[in-house]
């Protein structure tokens, strides 16, 4: 039953065989009365080589091909059991921030390579096998929880959808866009999320979430500059809003698993709805639109995924499609609905783990009306990896990943004024050796 109270362990990928369910750790919960407190942490480094269309564009700055990335993570935390048997407890998931280049870390904000640790999950939770449980604060919710097909198994999860690794290492103009399950942009935000006990093999959840805020963020509110506000619900205009922020958000899912004859299955159906932050009066006047717009489409999106395992071997699908743009977005009249489809496959033998992935991702992109590009922005991308566990606490890993990224009369490259038009095609390459330490 503690498989869905620690989802932030399936980031640890290699060692954890974490599955695109995020059905984490099956742990024992506590005897009653007694309460279990916990510091986990996993340490990640790997060389990078990295090859890419914006890398060597004439006129633009040169990158070195050859790099170094790393990462540590803790997952501090509690579970305990209440005399009368109810469980509960807090997980929370800190990660090294990102900074700027610099020459070494240096302990100011001045040297421009400030450093820390940046809390992304901290959330509690509350229930018992019998009546579901209850989880609230930054945590994943059912988009993640009750959905299965995306897996960070392999290649010790540093894949394209990674948040460190070479995948977050690959330059962003030449970095494929894909609707991904886990996406910081819904994990991060404080919402109350409840998941059902299993009847037959079936579990059904549902989550609210006010606005895509954290804790502490937007917090104290001026109405004098309420564009800094968690609870802003609308405004003159949308300049300083974006197409990024939710409000009323719910999201809601089911989930079958079951083993027929030693195959196991998953199925699962989610939807996810959230409203725009309204426009009071004015007009979006977003910068390089030429046209004029009263507001955003609201957001909805339908996923459908599936997995089955036999004999190490695991197939798992993930299919995305509704009104949203890539990053999970709002979308402006005129502006084409997103498709994305994922198809992974994994095999475990003692130590090893292979695994690969393709991903294919339709959708609006930078296209608007009267914007001249494509209506549709297609973006692909192949992820090959494979781990070798020294232990159970020491694992080496490859991974190879290929991107793909084109819409027409788009310059990907465009942040560069000395680059001629042209580059509505990149694609990029990346190859990792590494090594992971979790405890």
């Amino acid at each position: 039953m503690r498989k869905y109270l620690l989802a932030s362990a399936a980031s640890l990928g290699l060692m954890v065989a974490a599955s695109g369910a995020a059905h984490a750790q099956a742990a024992k919960a506590p005897a009653p009365g007694q309460i279990v407190v916990h510091l986990n942490g996993l340490l990640n480094d790997q060389i990078n080589m990295i090859g890419a269309t914006g890398d060597n564009v004439q006129g633009s700055n040169k990158l070195n091909p050859i790099g170094m990335a790393g990462f540590l993570r803790l997952y501090p935390g509690f579970d305990a059991t209440t005399e009368n048997g109810i469980e509960y407890g807090v997980a929370a998931e800190l990660r090294t921030a990102f900074s700027s280049a610099g020459a070494g870390i240096q302990e100011n904000s001045s040297s421009g390579s400030l450093t820390g640790l940046a809390i992304r999950r901290a959330y509690a939770y509350i229930g018992t096998p019998q009546t579901g449980f209850v989880r609230f604060g930054q945590t994943d919710g059912i988009w993640w929880l009750l959905s299965t097909g995306e897996y960070y198994n392999f290649g010790d999860g540093n894949l394209w959808n990674s948040d460190g690794g070479v995948g977050n290492a690959v330059p962003s103009q030449d970095h494929p866009a894909g609707l991904f399950t886990s996406a910081g942009a819904l994990y991060t935000t404080n919402k109350i999320v409840y998941i059902s006990p299993d009847v037959d093999g079936f579990k059904a959840g549902f989550d609210f979430e006010p606005n895509s805020n954290g804790f502490k963020q937007g917090e104290i509110c001026s109405l004098a500059s309420a564009s800094g506000c968690a609870t802003l619900a609308s405004a003159p205009g949308s300049s300083a809003i974006g197409d990024a922020r939710r409000k009323n958000t719910i999201t809601g899912g089911l989930e079958y698993s079951g083993e027929f004859s030693g195959t196991g299955v998953t199925l699962a159906v989610d939807y996810l709805h959230a409203a725009p932050i309204g426009v009071s009066s004015g007009s979006i006047t977003d910068a390089g639109k030429t046209n004029k717009y009263t507001g955003y489409k609201s957001m909805g999106i339908a996923e459908f995924s599936g997995q089955v395992k036999y004999a190490g071997f695991t197939l798992g699908a993930n299919v995305k499609t509704g009104q949203v743009n890539d990053g999970y977005t709002f979308l402006l009249p005129g502006q084409r609905d997103l498709l994305f489809y994922e198809v992974t496959g994994i095999y475990d033998f003692g130590p090893y783990t292979v695994g690969a992935y393709y991903f294919n991702n339709q959708s609006a992109g930078a296209y608007y009306l009267g914007s001249g590009y494509g209506r549709t922005a297609t973006n692909y991308g192949i992820a090959v990896g494979a781990n070798y566990a020294l232990s159970k606490n020491l694992g080496l890993y490859a991974t190879y990943l290929y991107g793909h990224r084109h819409q027409a009369g788009y310059n990907f490259i465009s942040n560069d004024s000395t680059v001629a038009t042209g580059y509505d095609n990149v694609q990029s390459q990346a190859f990792s050796l590494g090594a992971a330490l979790k405890w």
